[in-house]
Parts: C-alpha cells; structure tokens; sequence
C-alpha cells in the first residue's frame, strides 16, 4: 500500500489497514523539528500567534 495512493476509505477501513498506513509514513527529523521550532520562537510575530505556532510544531512531533 503505497501512501501517495492510499485513500482515506482505504485508511479507515481497517485497524491493521491505519497501522500499514503509518508506517509507511516517513520518521521526524528530529534536528530539523528543533530548528524549526528554534526559528518560530525568534521571528517577530504577535504572542498569541506564535504561541499558537510553537504549540503547533509541538504536537506535530
């Protein structure tokens, strides 16, 4: 099941279906994460929307 194919109906049909799908997905570049959210808590945004921003790349990870 490749990921660019796979349709969402395809996902949700099955728990083992949803568990292919995932692993299939790729891993997080974890130095590329901690750059980006070091990034996002320096540019000069308002609070609220970066705060928004990092709780954002946060629960990406």
């Amino acid at each position: 099941m490749s990921v660019a194919t796979t349709s969402l109906a395809d996902v949700a049909s099955s728990e083992a279906a949803l568990r292919a799908f995932l692993h299939g997905l790729p891993g997080v570049d974890r130095v590329g994460a901690d750059q980006r959210a070091a990034m996002l808590g320096t540019r000069s945004i308002k609070t609220t929307a970066k705060a928004r921003a990092i709780d954002l790349a946060i629960s990406m990870v």
